[in-house]
């Protein structure tokens, strides 16, 4: 999915998971447009409670999730890594053009 043209690099994170309905929602929406190369990096469970702390610990783990049109990462940390980690290099060969927060509210 990544370097398809000059299309908008849009990266979703939220704090309730990368199987959360709405993170999966917004996901296919922005899929379906066909505007935009999908990004997602979101913890690997519901994380609300530690939404703006940082691991620092213990390693965050990464693990490549499949989510149709978009390239997906679950991470073993709180929102703040999956932030983080999404705007390095570290997962997505460069910055997004725009980060979205899926958010319950």
């Amino acid at each position: 999915m990544e370097g398809m043209g000059s299309r908008p690099r849009v990266m979703v994170t939220n704090d309730d998971g990368i199987d959360a309905p709405g993170l999966r929602a917004l996901v296919r929406v922005l899929v379906s447009t066909d505007l935009y190369t999908v990004l997602v990096s979101a913890p690997h469970s519901e994380m609300s409670a530690a939404s703006h702390s940082i691991t620092w610990r213990h390693p965050i783990g990464v693990i490549k999730v499949e989510i149709e049109g978009a390239t997906a990462y679950a991470v073993r940390g709180t929102p703040v890594d999956c932030a983080s980690l999404g705007i390095s290099d570290l997962l997505f060969n460069g910055p997004p053009d725009l980060v979205s927060h899926q958010s319950p509210n």
